[in-house]
C-alpha cells in the first residue's frame, strides 16, 4: 500500500465530497460549502487534504493554517461544530504515522480532532493532549419523545407546558425581520454569557448557502420574544444538528425557555425521521447546568480527542517548555501511544 495527501482543488473537490456523503462521520460541517462559508465571512487561510491509500480516498482533513513564528502549522477550522478529520473504516490506524509524516514535508506541527480513541492509542510521535470536550447527542431510537417525557419530573413538565398555558407559541422564522429579531437576541446572550459573537453576515450566507437545511425557530407570545433557535439538518442524513441559541434575557426568572426550546427540537427531529440530534460542544462537566439540561433530555456525551501533532524537534521542546513553565503535567515517554501530558 501506498499513502498520499492532496491539497483539495477543483480536480480532487468531487472526492472530498463523495467520501463525506459516504462516510457515517460525515456531516454539513465537512461539506464545500460550509468552507466556503468560513471563507467568505472570516477570510481564511483553509488547507483542506484529501489522504489517498493508492488511488483510494481514506480519509479527509479539514484544517486552517497557522504560523506561530516561524514555523508553520494546520488547525482545526473554527465556528464548526464538528471539525474533525475523518478515517474510513478501512483504514489501519497503525498507518496514521506513515500519513504524519507526508504533513511533516511541509509543517511543523497538526492540530486535530478526532473521534476515534483507537488511531490515537496508535501514534508514535510525540503529541499532547490539547482538551478534553465532545458532543451531547441524543439517541432517539433508543430514547423517543415518549420515553423522554415520562423520565421528566412534574416540575420539567410544568417548565415546558407554561409557555403553552401563556400564549406563547413556536413558529419557524422565515422573513429577513424575523431573522434580524433572532440574532438581536443571540448576540445578548452570549454578551451575557461571554461567548463568541459570530456576525450576522455568518447567519445570511449560512441561510444562503443551506437553503432548503436550515430551520430557525422561535418561542413568542405577541411581540414578547423568549427564544430563538437554529437546527442545521440534511434531508438525506440521520443527524440533526442543533446549532444556535438566541435567548431574552429579561423574562422573568420563573421562565426557562431552554426546556421548551430542547423539547421542540426532539420532538421536531422525530417527526422529520432523524434517528439522532446533536445538542453541540460540551466539556465533560457533569455539574454544569448546560451540560445537566441536554443531559435531561436524554443527551449522552460523546468524547472528541483534539491533539497536538509536533513535527519537528524545535517545536516539540518548544511546546514542552512552555507547559512546563506553565505548570502543566508533561511526563513524556517516547512508546507508541503515550502523550507528554494532559490538560
Amino acid at each position: 500500500m501506498a499513502f498520499s495527501v492532496e491539497l483539495l482543488s477543483e480536480d480532487n473537490a468531487y472526492r472530498w465530497e463523495e467520501f463525506n456523503n459516504r462516510s457515517h462521520e460525515g456531516t454539513p460541517f465537512h461539506t464545500l460549502r460550509w468552507k466556503n462559508l468560513l471563507e467568505e465571512v472570516f477570510r481564511l487561510r483553509l488547507r483542506y487534504y484529501l489522504i489517498f491509500e493508492d488511488r483510494e480516498v481514506v480519509g479527509i482533513c479539514p484544517f486552517v493554517g497557522r504560523s506561530i513564528g516561524l514555523f508553520q502549522g494546520l488547525n482545526s477550522i473554527p465556528h464548526s461544530e464538528f471539525n474533525n478529520v475523518i478515517l474510513d473504516d478501512s483504514f489501519d490506524p497503525g498507518c496514521l504515522d506513515e500519513v504524519l509524516s507526508l504533513f511533516a514535508e511541509k509543517y511543523s506541527f497538526l492540530l486535530f480532532n478526532i473521534y476515534s480513541t483507537g488511531g490515537m492509542d496508535r501514534i508514535k510521535h510525540n503529541n499532547f493532549v490539547i482538551e478534553q470536550t465532545g458532543n451531547m447527542v441524543l439517541n432517539l431510537k433508543e430514547h423517543p419523545p415518549e420515553t423522554i417525557w415520562s423520565t421528566f419530573s412534574r416540575n420539567m413538565r410544568y417548565n415546558i407546558d407554561i409557555f403553552e398555558k401563556r400564549g406563547f407559541t413556536i413558529q419557524e422564522a422565515h422573513q429577513p425581520s424575523d431573522i434580524k429579531i433572532f440574532y438581536h437576541h443571540y448576540k445578548e446572550n452570549l454578551t451575557h454569557i461571554k461567548g463568541d459573537i459570530l456576525p450576522f453576515s455568518f447567519f445570511q450566507k449560512l441561510l444562503e448557502l443551506f437553503p432548503d437545511e436550515v430551520r430557525i425557530a422561535t418561542l413568542t407570545n405577541g411581540d414578547v420574544f423568549a427564544a430563538g433557535w437554529l437546527t442545521l439538518a440534511s434531508p438525506d442524513r440521520d443527524t440533526a444538528y442543533y446549532q444556535y441559541l438566541a435567548l431574552n434575557r429579561d423574562l422573568p426568572n420563573r421562565y426557562t425557555p431552554t426546556y421548551p426550546v430542547y423539547w421542540d427540537l426532539v420532538n421536531w427531529a422525530w417527526d422529520n425521521g432523524y434517528e439522532k440530534l446533536s445538542f453541540g460542544r460540551q466539556k465533560l462537566e457533569p455539574n454544569n447546568p448546560r451540560f445537566k439540561g441536554k443531559a435531561k433530555f436524554g443527551a449522552e456525551y460523546v468524547p472528541i480527542y483534539t491533539r497536538l501533532i509536533p513535527l519537528s524537534k524545535s517545536v516539540h521542546l518548544a511546546y514542552w517548555l512552555k507547559r512546563k513553565l506553565s505548570g502543566v503535567q508533561t511526563d513524556h515517554s517516547p512508546a507508541a501511544g503515550q502523550t507528554s501530558g494532559a490538560e
